[in-house]
């Protein structure tokens, strides 16, 4: 039997260029050669190699980052997200931009919990102020029967 190459279609994996690049040196630990993996996959050999000399390696101004990172997000109490951190970061004179934050905050682990959104009770009880004598039947007889208002629960940010 000939050399088996894997079919093109291989290539269609919605993966980034580091994880790529980690599926072929998993796969270059088989009898498959670097350089025909490298094809098969679209990836320069280069970019192979790079990834490979600098995996572990971490910059001290991205770990600065990561720690403001993880100090704004905990003053928040869990609520800051990566909206909010990169602009506390860019008030601090940091230049990050949102993605860099999410980014930074998926490095870390870190995921913001917002509160969940209010929900009103509807009461089954009848009101204790002052009884429901209309029941819905709003059509009167005669003017200054009945007086009817509307209670409005203002939401912060939505203006009526």
């Amino acid at each position: 039997m000939g050399e088996r190459y894997f079919k093109k279609s291989f290539r269609s994996f919605n993966t980034r260029q580091h994880q790529t690049i980690d599926l072929i040196a998993v796969l270059s630990r088989e009898p498959h050669s670097i350089k025909k993996l490298c094809v098969l996959f679209e990836i320069p050999r280069s970019s192979f190699h790079y990834r490979l000399k600098h995996r572990g390696v971490t910059k001290p101004e991205r770990a600065l980052l990561r720690q403001k990172v993880v100090d704004i997000h905990s003053r928040s109490r869990g609520s800051a997200g990566a909206r909010t951190i990169s602009g506390q970061l860019n008030q601090a004179g940091e230049s990050v931009g949102r993605y860099k934050a999410a980014s930074l905050m998926k490095e870390v682990g870190i995921v913001s919990k917002q509160p969940n959104k209010h929900k009103y009770k509807i009461s089954e009880d009848v009101s204790k102020i002052a009884p429901n004598r209309l029941n819905r039947q709003f059509d009167v007889e005669a003017v200054n029967q009945v007086w009817c208002g509307d209670v409005t629960y203002g939401v912060p940010g939505v203006q009526h």
